[in-house]
């Protein structure tokens, strides 16, 4: 991986616990860092061409809200721009990913999908009314699916860009 890489993927880290540990206090403070994101890639214009696709996790999350298998206290804004965040990583220090088969991209997206969710549980920024191993097989059948069609649909964009 180049050092963008390895930067964006550690600054996607920090990105992830300050959306979710800080929810929408701290909203401002992560949109900010999304521009810097835009400030300093190597691909500005492929990154905002898969924007579109951080909509279809938020179509997914507020599926999952209505549903019940989701609860908050409050309009989640910071799972907005942590869906932002991901799908820029799709491009950049999660473009390895590319290199996966379906079985093992299903396999990633099941553990690390639902694991992601379930870490947020355990921080307090979302309730899961289903109870915890319900909400798990249900994220992890759904990350199953959700993360194959992402990277692919993230690599055909930026090939189109």
């Amino acid at each position: 991986m180049s050092k963008w890489q390895w930067t964006q993927l550690l600054a996607f880290e920090g990105f992830w616990l300050l959306a979710v540990a800080g929810q929408n206090r701290w909203s401002l403070l992560t949109a900010l860092l999304l521009g810097v994101h835009f400030m300093f890639t190597p691909s500005r214009r492929a990154d905002v061409r898969v924007l579109w696709l951080a909509l279809l996790g938020m179509s997914v999350d507020l599926l999952l809200t209505l549903t019940g298998v989701f609860a908050f206290d409050h309009w989640p804004l910071w799972l907005g721009l942590l869906w932002v965040g991901f799908v820029l990583t799709l491009g950049h220090s999660l473009h390895w990913m590319r290199r996966f088969s379906l079985w093992l991209l299903m396999i990633t997206g099941a553990l690390a999908g639902a694991g992601s969710y379930l870490a947020g549980w355990q921080l307090g920024a979302v309730s899961l009314p289903l109870g915890f191993w319900p909400s798990a097989v249900i994220l992890a059948l759904l990350w199953s699916a959700l993360l194959p069609l992402l990277v692919r649909l993230d690599q055909r964009l930026r090939r189109e860009a």
